[in-house]
């Protein structure tokens, strides 16, 4: 994995935990009044936030192992790790009960 490669896992995953906090909060927090599109765009951050951040995660872990590449690869899993805690934190508190509509 070359060092552009890493940059863009991270951006993949700074792309899902911005989409949590942007898409997923507000609805958990209970704003009814939110347009259609922002169902969608939580739908899809819910949906495929977890398989993208984990493809840049496993990514990531392949480009530890050479010296270019740590700092990016370890920043993305931060997010990476950092995306799984609050999609798991608003999950236990009940803030995807939208989701089952």
């Amino acid at each position: 994995m070359t060092t552009t490669d890493t940059r863009l896992a991270a951006g993949v995953a700074a792309a899902c935990l911005l989409g949590l906090v942007a898409f997923v909060l507000p609805l958990g927090a209970g704003w009814d009044h939110l347009p259609s599109v922002w169902l969608v765009a939580a739908d899809a951050v819910v949906l495929l936030g977890p398989v993208a951040a984990g493809l840049a995660g496993c990514a990531s872990l392949g480009a530890l192992r050479r010296p270019e590449t740590v700092r990016p690869a370890a920043v993305t899993l931060t997010l990476v790790a950092a995306y799984a805690v609050g999609l798991g934190a608003v999950w236990a508190t009940g803030g995807l009960a939208w989701f089952a509509d």
